[in-house]
């Protein structure tokens, strides 16, 4: 398999997990991400803290720990991101409507 250059990784995750960030409608997931990236808490995050960030995911996507990452790894990151996300949409979705039913009782 064909392996990816740190340079075009850094391009795909940035793609991929940090530019929708930036421009999502949900403010709490954009603070969420700035908040992981920005090491020294100060409000921003510098190209330093970028790539660190970068480095991280690239780790944690790199699952035989060779330096590099293969399409299959990609994939697999990919589908385990996805799941994370379904699940976090599921327990969204099970406290909304927690909520919605305590309003509902509340107004009885």
């Amino acid at each position: 398999m064909k392996n990816v250059s740190l340079k075009t990784l850094v391009a795909v995750l940035a793609a991929v997990f940090v530019l929708p960030a930036l421009g999502m409608a949900d403010g709490h997931k954009m603070k969420k991400h700035m908040k992981m990236m920005d090491s020294n808490g100060d409000g921003k995050v510098s190209a330093q803290e970028y790539a660190s960030a970068a480095a991280k995911r690239f780790g944690k996507i790199d699952a035989d720990g060779d330096g590099f990452i293969t399409k299959s790894e990609m994939k697999k990151a990919k589908k385990k991101h996805k799941k994370k996300d379904k699940k976090k949409k599921h327990k969204k979705d099970k406290d909304d409507d927690r909520k919605d039913k305590s309003k509902h009782d509340n107004d009885d």
